[in-house]
């Protein structure tokens, strides 16, 4: 009787350490991820346009993440930042020298997928995703205890990509150029998703 108890109770211990370690491997893979679906989300917008795709930026990567947990901390959706820093501010900050970048932001959408399809619906979110630029880098935040849940900021502009070559320009004649070192704010989505 003893033995089967036991045998019991390691088994519950099993199951639960597996649930738990699957949930960390799924948040990791998450977090892994997020930046790959979101570049490959925003050239599939780019290459409906014509345009030629962007890459990723590590320092811009930097830059945008302090945002996307700066938002989440301070729970509000802007790309001025708590301290007043500006998308082109942080980015310097990061090692990141240009004339411009450019920020999208917005919260509440659960994927990266989904936060696009909301920017390309918005005018001026559009006009920053189908922008001259040719690297981007994006931050994600989660953060259950606040009302949006999830925080996103893209930071964009025109340098190397990550792996240290020049991406040549993404921009096409007629695509969205001057937009300077200012931002689009995209509201929370209403249901959450």
């Amino acid at each position: 009787m003893v033995n089967i108890r036991n045998a019991f109770t390691f088994g519950c211990v099993a199951l639960v350490a597996s649930v738990s370690a699957f949930s960390e491997e799924h948040r990791t893979l998450q977090a892994v991820n997020f930046r790959s679906e979101m570049l490959e989300a925003i050239n599939a917008v780019r290459k409906t346009e014509g345009l030629k795709p962007m890459c990723l930026n590590e320092m811009l990567m930097d830059a945008a993440q302090i945002q996307a947990n700066d938002m989440a901390d301070g729970n509000f959706i802007k790309s001025k930042g708590s301290d007043g820093s500006t998308p082109k501010q942080r980015a310097a900050d990061q090692g990141f020298k240009a004339a411009e970048v450019t920020e999208v932001v917005g919260a509440g959408y659960r994927t990266a997928s989904s936060i696009v399809a909301a920017w390309a619906k918005s005018s001026s979110a559009k006009s920053t995703l189908l922008s001259k630029h040719n690297v981007m880098g994006p931050g994600y935040t989660f953060d259950k205890t606040r009302k949006y849940v999830h925080f996103w900021a893209v930071d964009f502009s025109t340098g190397e990509c990550g792996d240290g070559t020049a991406a040549g320009g993404a921009g096409a004649a007629g695509s969205s150029s001057g937009i300077g070192a200012g931002s689009v704010e995209l509201p929370e989505s209403g249901s959450g998703a």
